[in-house]
């Protein structure tokens, strides 16, 4: 389990930086003002996430336009926070997945505004570059076992908020999660949440597969074994309301086809010609399977 804390009453074994280490922490926290920062000390690597005056990535400010204009309330971005909010609202959701059993970065330091992270390795969008010349069917067997690992998240009644592959690791081969910033739950019911999770996550599976026409029905499968009826019906309902917006963003595209259109149109694409009434899942009804 990771530890979470301000390094100030970590328990035997955990991280303790050497006094120099903290030197070079402070160091790096008042001469730089990065968003994010590496540190690559002599014994170990850390990061450095601040919180301040953000510019949202292309999709969020997509997400909150198709949500307002659109009425698709399950693209609702999550509220924007003054920074020692945003940074409380984040550290309280490490510690609620820390809690539940999730793999979570280890806070070494925090101050109202910044927190300093040990490095927990590659993420799962650094190994799936490497895998992709290297081993493509470990490649799409590891887009399979992040859509597991969200599907665990859910069934343990969590939403992600923003689930992208370059926000989850590998911890002694369970995926383990990091940015919480989005808490899409605090502005819809849990299985809303859940189910935009999953849509969103299919953006990255839809677009990332070697073999989509496998891979795609498997990551599916692997999510929806640990899926509620609840969430599986707001999946439907999400996918119902894109394929209907559908021909105006393939009418954009083809005025400028940007990656988050194409992802956007391959994700819906897979999901409206899914069995969303039939995944396997135990809890859903056999009536539900067979309908």
């Amino acid at each position: 389990m990771a530890y979470l804390g301000d390094g100030s009453d970590a328990p035997s074994g955990e991280i303790e930086l050497e006094d120099d280490e903290i030197a070079d922490v402070l160091r790096a926290l008042v001469q730089s003002d990065d968003r994010v920062q590496c540190l690559d000390l002599p014994h170990r690597r850390l990061w450095i996430k601040r919180q301040g005056v953000k510019v949202l990535p292309r999709f969020v400010s997509f997400q909150g336009l198709v949500a307002a204009l659109l009425r698709v309330p399950h693209l609702r971005p999550s509220p924007q926070l003054a920074p020692d909010a945003m940074q409380a609202r984040e550290i309280a959701r490490m510690h609620i997945f820390a809690a539940a059993g999730f793999p979570v970065p280890p806070i070494v330091f925090q101050s109202k505004t910044a927190m300093v992270m040990a490095d927990v390795g590659p993420t799962l969008a650094e190994r799936l570059n490497t895998l992709r010349t290297s081993d493509p069917v470990g490649h799409d067997a590891l887009l399979v076992q992040a859509a597991d690992g969200l599907g665990r998240v859910h069934a343990a009644g969590l939403s992600h908020g923003r689930p992208h592959v370059r926000d989850f690791f590998l911890s002694d081969d369970e995926v383990g999660f990091m940015d919480f910033e989005e808490d899409p739950a605090s502005v819809m019911p849990l299985e809303m949440a859940q189910a935009r999770d999953v849509f969103l996550y299919f953006l990255i599976v839809a677009s990332r597969a070697i073999r989509p026409d496998e891979t795609c029905p498997a990551a599916l499968g692997a999510w929806s074994r640990h899926a509620t009826d609840a969430t599986q019906r707001e999946l439907r309902s999400l996918t119902t309301l894109a394929s209907r917006i559908l021909p105006l963003i393939r009418l954009i595209g083809r005025v400028h086809m940007g990656s988050d259109l194409r992802r956007f149109i391959m994700a819906t694409e897979f999901l409206m010609k899914a069995p969303l009434d039939r995944v396997a899942s135990p809890n859903t009804a056999k009536a539900g399977q067979d309908g």
